[in-house]
């Protein structure tokens, strides 16, 4: 029974895979074509150029030359190491950079979905599993699962953690945690969500409680390993923070001040007009996350409810709201709870398709042309 639920599980997260990316990767090619920025001739990008947009440009230029490299960018530590690692594994095979990052991205989104589908499959059912893959992959920002970013090799860790950490395999825990770790800075979150994970569960017996603390302190050495590498290369372990803060101007400020910044670019002269409008929407995000967390509290799912809360705290207090959209998307637990949640409510899955669908197809156009897209 367990293996034909893993057999299935890879199955159905393969074909997801591969549907998404064979309706969004044309759309984005078409898109390219019929918005030419030119009146004559073919589409100035070409088809693998369009994906290395923002911040896929820095990871892949890490990849390719390293954090101090002049190709890089100067506030390059901001990124962390896990994924442009993995793609520079392919680019020494032969691939090239933004073929190696689409690959790598593509092989994560395989495994994350293979986590999601078990974890929702053995909590609500198998068909709660396929819903939270269509979920995952229609997501409003789902774009970030295909284009070279490390949101899928995040969740590939962060959803095979609390997999692992639900069915008290503390064990098998810290791997995992340590991909996402090294993927993202918010791998810290990750962390305190499973401490409370933990926590929630009542059982302090002692293997359970070393094989937790294993596990966290495995999942804890990516930060650590950068931040040796970062002292050794650039003087500061820190300096992740520092670059965070010179080069996209995130600093620690109070709620109220951080809605308000976000609030007054309202018809603002100076931004660039899809901006004014992604500040809108990245309100609405941080809505719509404060709406799940107090979800996850209501269900008294401690561990999911830190995790996402600890993560909202930190995009609500900095300078402004900036890439929350993006960041939903790592927050797993709600394609779980919206699957559970449409159970025995076929009409919420409908709707659920019918919102999604259209959002994450604005997503890859806009993202695929260039264009501010959070």
């Amino acid at each position: 029974m367990v293996l034909l639920s893993s057999a299935r599980a890879w199955k159905e997260s393969i074909v997801i895979a591969l549907i998404a990316r064979s309706v969004f990767i044309p759309i984005a090619i078409a898109a390219a074509w019929l918005l030419m920025t030119v009146d004559l001739g073919p589409p100035q990008t070409g088809v693998l150029d369009m994906w290395r947009r923002w911040d896929a440009h820095h990871f892949l230029t890490i990849a390719e030359y390293g954090y101090t490299a002049p190709e890089s960018d100067a506030h390059a530590a901001a990124f962390f190491p896990a994924f442009p690692l993995a793609v520079r594994l392919l680019i020494a095979v032969g691939f090239s950079p933004v073929l190696g990052g689409l690959i790598v991205a593509a092989l994560s989104s395989v495994v994350a979905g293979y986590f999601l589908y078990r974890l929702a499959a053995s909590e609500f059912g198998p068909e709660a599993g396929r819903r939270a893959l269509v979920y995952l992959a229609l997501f409003p920002t789902a774009v970030f699962l295909i284009a070279p970013y490390s949101e899928s090799l995040f969740l590939a860790g962060a959803i095979a953690a609390f997999y692992f950490a639900r069915r008290s395999s503390w064990h098998l825990v810290g791997l995992p945690a340590a991909v996402a770790m090294g993927a993202r800075a918010a791998g810290l979150f990750l962390l305190i969500g499973l401490a409370f994970e933990f926590l929630r569960q009542k059982d302090f017996s002692k293997l359970r409680v070393t094989n937790a603390s294993l596990s966290l302190a495995v999942g804890l050495l990516p930060l650590l390993a950068y931040g040796a590498f970062l002292a050794r290369a650039m003087g500061d372990p820190f300096e992740f923070i520092t670059h965070q803060q010179q080069g996209w101007g995130r600093t620690f400020v109070g709620p109220v001040a951080s809605f308000m910044n976000t609030w007054n670019t309202w018809n603002s002269a100076d931004y660039p007009t899809n901006w004014l409008l992604a500040w809108r929407v990245e309100i609405v995000a941080a809505a719509a996350g404060l709406a799940v967390v107090v979800w996850a509290a209501l269900k008294r799912e401690w561990g999911y409810a830190a995790f996402m809360g600890s993560m909202l705290l930190a995009l609500m207090t900095s300078t402004w709201y900036y890439s929350i959209p993006r960041m939903l998307l790592s927050m797993f637990p709600i394609v779980l709870f919206l699957s559970e949640a449409a159970k025995t409510r076929p009409a919420l899955h409908e709707w659920l398709i019918v919102a999604f669908a259209p959002m994450a197809t604005l997503g890859v156009v806009v993202y695929t042309q260039g264009i501010w897209f959070y």
